[in-house]
């Protein structure tokens, strides 16, 4: 620990209070006594629907989703069926393959369905918010755009 400096305004008897700052929380401003905060009220959003990862989303969207979760659930029930249930253990290879069925139709439909919606919708948000990309150049020079219009 180190000692206190008797050169430090901060550590002197005689000297006026408030000459130096002891901590960021005397940093703050103070509010005059008597005076109450207005709550902000949110604005209402009028954009997409967004989903618990923060990305777009719209009732198609949720629809092939309820059906990713119902092959996905569905595949892990058969197979804890056909493992606990001793009635099913003599069709466990024919329960597998249909799980696994099922997990390949639920991530064909994450790649294939659920993607090309959300990567359409994403560009429809953008398109709103920027204005339409082609007539822009972000950042290039025009020999690079022409580039890219050649490609």
């Amino acid at each position: 620990m180190s000692k206190r400096s008797y050169a430090n305004d901060r550590y002197r008897k005689g000297t006026e209070h408030g000459t130096t700052r002891k901590s960021a929380a005397k940093a703050k401003p103070v509010r005059s006594r008597g005076t109450v905060a207005t709550p902000v009220k949110a604005k209402p959003k009028s954009g997409p629907m967004k989903d618990w990862a923060g990305l777009p989303t719209s009732p198609e969207i949720k629809k092939w989703r309820r059906i990713w979760w119902v092959l996905l659930l569905g595949s892990v029930a058969l197979i804890l069926a056909g493992w606990f249930i001793e009635q099913m253990q003599a069709y466990q290879s024919t329960i597998a393959v249909i799980a696994l069925v099922a997990s390949v139709i639920a991530l064909g439909i994450e790649l294939l369905v659920i993607r090309r919606l959300r990567n359409v919708l994403l560009a429809s948000v953008r398109t709103k918010k920027g204005g339409s990309e082609k007539g822009t150049n972000k950042g290039g020079t025009d020999a690079d755009a022409a580039k890219k219009g050649r490609s």
